[in-house]
């Protein structure tokens, strides 16, 4: 299998997949080094609590190495990842009984030092908000928008990892932000500052 692009990264992780096919280990263990955190980080805003993003990301790695043999090359191993990830929050929030708000700090950032004690508090306070306004926001929408906004993924990748059309990326994104620009709407929108 060839990369569409000829992407050095999606090259690198097609021959990570074709050795976890054959049972090497360093293959699994590449691509675990390269996406358990994004993986981590993206479970963990999904779900909103730390433990269960980590053993939903472990699982996607448990179902790369049984499930290898399903990969088809059609969408990156990236997209294909994230699709599993997806799959396994929607099992857990279709599960959970209560739901919580999303985490966008589930996995923690490491403090930078010499920011004085009132930026940090206000920091917190605007990803509090944020957090509260992405709950709000149906699961579809907040799969998308976390999925483009955070981790940066194109719509076409976002379209493969839903398992939905790339229009359907589009309008849930649309939706999602006329959802937050009306929660926001009331003044200073912290959704800008808290989100770069």
């Amino acid at each position: 299998m060839e990369a569409a692009g000829g992407d050095p990264d999606e090259e690198a992780d097609l021959e990570s997949m074709e050795e976890v096919r054959r049972g090497e280990t360093a293959g699994a263990a590449r691509l675990f080094r390269r996406y358990s955190g994004p993986l981590l980080k993206f479970t963990g805003r999904l779900l909103g609590n730390p433990a269960e993003a980590e053993e939903v990301t472990q699982d996607v790695f448990l179902k790369l190495i049984a499930r290898a043999d399903q990969y088809d090359g059609r969408a990156p191993v990236r997209s294909w990842l994230f699709a599993i990830a997806t799959n396994g929050c929607r099992d857990r929030l279709r599960r959970s009984v209560r739901r919580k708000s999303v985490a966008l700090d589930a996995v923690a950032e490491v403090a930078e030092a010499g920011i004085p004690a009132d930026e940090r508090l206000a920091d917190r306070q605007r990803r509090e908000t944020v957090r509260h306004a992405l709950s709000k926001l149906s699961d579809e929408q907040r799969e998308a928008l976390i999925l483009a906004r955070y981790h940066g993924m194109p719509y076409a990748d976002i379209a493969r990892t839903l398992n939905i059309s790339e229009g359907a990326v589009k309008t849930r994104i649309f939706r999602a932000m006329e959802t937050l620009k009306a929660h926001f709407s009331g003044g200073d929108s912290p959704w800008i500052a808290a989100t770069r």
